[in-house]
């Protein structure tokens, strides 16, 4: 974590996170990945699939045909989240799944996967806020439909 920052919690309003010295105005407190993040399937052709830079020419992953990158270098940093939604895609073509199905399957695989990532460096996934002691039981049931924490 941050040096500058710490966990708490507020009795009746959950986790939160404060600054334990003086921070100047402009200056970054605290910067990390996403746990997991897609590119739309409108901007698919002309975007980065790792660091969504806007390119008129993109190198296309030889596999699932649909991910594109830069270069070499962005195309294998991304190869460790891309490798599993990659199998996929390839086993869908020519079909393309919507957004959310890939962000979906992205966040899925990204809590399969045993390493912590950067974006879990405060807090974990699992210590967020549920909410769901506040939800009707019918909405909770919803939600918790296939999801073992609920």
């Amino acid at each position: 974590m941050a040096p500058r920052l710490e966990r708490f919690v507020s009795p009746g309003k959950g986790n939160g996170l404060r600054a334990t010295a003086s921070i100047r105005r402009g200056e970054l407190v605290y910067s990390t990945e996403p746990l997991a993040c897609c590119v739309s399937n409108r901007l698919a052709r002309d975007v980065c699939h790792h660091c969504f830079t806007r390119r008129e020419t993109l190198l296309r992953c030889s596999h699932c045909k649909m991910a594109r990158y830069c270069n070499i270098t962005c195309q294998k940093q991304a190869w460790p989240g891309h490798k599993r939604e990659c199998k996929c895609l390839r086993s869908l073509l020519p079909r393309i799944p919507t957004d959310s199905v890939r962000l979906a399957a992205r966040l899925i695989f990204a809590l399969l996967s045993t390493s912590k990532g950067s974006s879990e460096e405060l807090y974990t996934l699992e210590e967020h806020e549920s909410h769901l002691s506040s939800m009707s039981l019918s909405r909770r049931n919803k939600v918790c439909l296939s999801w073992p924490p609920c």
